[in-house]
């Protein structure tokens, strides 16, 4: 478990570094406010059509090549993103960097439920806790290089931290509990059945939307609206991620005495509010509030979620993963470019509080099916 969770900690962390500056790259490239939509969504494309084949391929033929091969894709792509001279190459770049942080993330967090097998929350908590970690750290170390160097630099520096990932892969061993059948009409059809897998798909669906609110379109908002700087920017997703690792320490603690259902509606109540009161925010301090609150809910959803699909019994559990991930990459095509065209005709404010509605439904829909 240490080595896997250093691996995720290196890849994550590099890979992380390009979220609060990757569109505001683009846009110092000469996007439009349409082709990062496009970015956004041609990412999500990637992890869609490669997801369950990867889940699959994991299940059938062991776990360390796809992860170490994910490792090693991070690497590259953060090259190719310092070495990009145009937007298109920036499309490329961070479709690679897509598919790369998905193979280490899926297959990561599938093993770690596979290690602690009797105690599931323990090994699905301390891989979210090593992700959020990533999370928060790679926006402050973004954050700093930014005080002295362009974002273009800060993509080579985070190569260098993948290569921690790439080293680690090297250790990984096959996980023993491999599915041995070949036939995958069936098994994922026995996936799609089941009642657990659907609930978190149905969930994910709603949960995108408001992540993708805020990590596609925030740092767009928080630039042009309030002219905070890149440095700024990458501050303030540190907090949420900071958020997030505060919230993950206790969280096994918390599931012994509560279950996965409970806590996925408390953290859903607390996110539809955090964004209904973004468009309200008006200083630095404001954000840094809101974002630590989201966060919060954020550490709290993703571990549930992941927890309610690890307890369905005996089945391709990666495949089980990628299904239900899956359905929050539809929503990461499809919504990029309505929240962009719905920016362009109404402004960033109304965005919010539309993601909110969508979270209090995720909401609703958490607290029938606990009955």
């Amino acid at each position: 478990m240490f080595t896997l969770v250093g691996l995720a900690l290196f890849a994550m962390v590099a890979a992380n570094m390009i979220t609060p500056t990757l569109y505001l790259y683009a846009a110092e490239l000469g996007a439009s406010l349409a082709f990062i939509g496009l970015i956004a969504s041609a990412a999500s494309a990637v992890r869609l059509f490669s997801r369950i084949p990867m889940g699959l391929l994991s299940d059938r033929f062991g776990r360390r090549l796809l992860i170490g091969l994910g490792a090693f894709g991070v690497v590259g792509s953060l090259l190719m993103l310092y070495l990009a001279l145009t937007p298109a190459q920036i499309l490329v770049a961070y479709a690679i960097d897509t598919l790369a942080f998905m193979a280490v993330f899926t297959i990561g967090l599938t093993m770690a439920s596979e290690i602690y097998s009797s105690h599931k929350a323990t090994g699905v908590s301390l891989f979210a806790l090593s992700s959020s970690l990533a999370m928060f750290i790679a926006p402050g170390i973004c954050g700093f290089l930014l005080l002295q160097y362009q974002i273009r630099e800060t993509y080579l520096v985070a190569s260098l931290i993948g290569l921690g990932g790439v080293l680690c892969s090297t250790r990984i061993v096959t996980s023993p509990r491999l599915s041995t059948s070949l036939n995958i009409r069936r098994s994922l059809k026995n996936v799609l059945k089941n009642e657990n897998v659907r609930f978190s798909a149905t969930l994910e669906m709603f949960f995108s939307l408001g992540v993708n609110s805020i990590f596609i379109f925030l740092p767009l908002y928080l630039s042009e609206g309030f002219r905070l700087t890149s440095a700024e920017i990458s501050f303030l997703f540190a907090i949420y991620s900071l958020a997030m690792v505060s919230t993950r320490l206790p969280l096994p603690k918390l599931l012994r005495r509560f279950d996965e259902k409970s806590m996925i509606g408390l953290g859903f109540l607390e996110y539809a509010i955090a964004l209904m009161a973004l468009p309200f925010g008006n200083s630095l301090v404001h954000f840094s509030l809101l974002l630590f609150a989201s966060g919060m809910a954020h550490g709290i959803i993703f571990p549930s979620m992941a927890l309610v699909v690890s307890r369905s019994g005996s089945f391709d559990l990666a495949l089980a993963n990628s299904v239900y991930l899956g359905v929050g990459d539809v929503i990461t095509i499809v919504a990029p470019p309505i929240i962009a065209s719905f920016v362009q005709a109404f402004g960033y404010g109304p965005v919010y509080l539309a993601t909110s509605i969508a979270m209090l439904i995720g909401l609703a829909y958490a607290i029938m099916k606990r009955r």
